[in-house]
């Protein structure tokens, strides 16, 4: 809910719980995971296998299989299906035609920041 208020601006009544014109959705992806206390904004997508670390503060998109942590949520690195990062940023967005995890053997492909399963 963007603008969150209990009550009527009268108190008189609670706010439904049914979702209102104010309410915005936030989609969580298959095989995401979220780490304990996250908070996790409206109007936003957790990616597929995207992995959002303990205690982050996230305002943006997180894209399929990235590891995100921090106030606020930065991607640091991509992570694998199997949960084991595979790749930590140091530099400019990694460009591979093929990387495998090395604890799964699992195959990805990375262009411009984003994460193809192959």
């Amino acid at each position: 809910d963007m603008y969150p208020r209990a009550t009527t601006p009268d108190l008189q009544h609670l706010r439904g719980s049914e979702p209102d014109e104010e309410t915005l959705t936030t989609v969580v992806r298959e095989g995401a995971t979220i780490g304990a206390r996250a908070t996790i904004g409206c109007d936003l997508e957790i990616g597929r296998f995207a992995m959002v670390g303990m205690g982050s503060v996230v305002t943006r998109s997180v894209p399929d299989f990235h590891l995100v942590m921090g106030s606020p949520a930065r991607s640091t690195g991509f992570v694998c299906r199997c949960g084991k990062p595979w790749h930590k940023f140091t530099g400019p967005p990694l460009d591979r035609a093929r990387t495998e995890c090395r604890h799964c053997g699992r195959a990805y492909k990375a262009e411009g920041g984003k994460v193809i399963e192959l």
